[in-house]
């Protein structure tokens, strides 16, 4: 599953690589890429090993505030 979270507190590549690196540590954490400019990070993880409330409070550790993005889901088409 891949996932975006908006990011706050941050105000350097540092902080990235913190975020990035504390994140990348979760088990069941595929890939982590965060965006200094957009304030946001997307993480692929595998939902069955990992909730998205982990990462929020992984984040949070680190000393930066996460909020997942919703985003709406297409219906089917029958």
């Amino acid at each position: 599953m891949k996932q975006k979270f908006d990011i706050t507190g941050m105000g350097c590549a540092a902080c990235v690589n913190r975020i990035e690196t504390e994140v990348a540590k979760l088990a069941g954490v595929g890939d982590v890429n965060v965006n200094l400019l957009k304030n946001s990070m997307e993480v692929e993880f595998d939902e069955n090993s990992l909730t998205l409330g982990a990462i929020v409070d992984c984040v949070k550790g680190a000393g930066y505030g996460a909020t997942p993005v919703m985003t709406e889901i297409p219906e089917k088409k029958n």
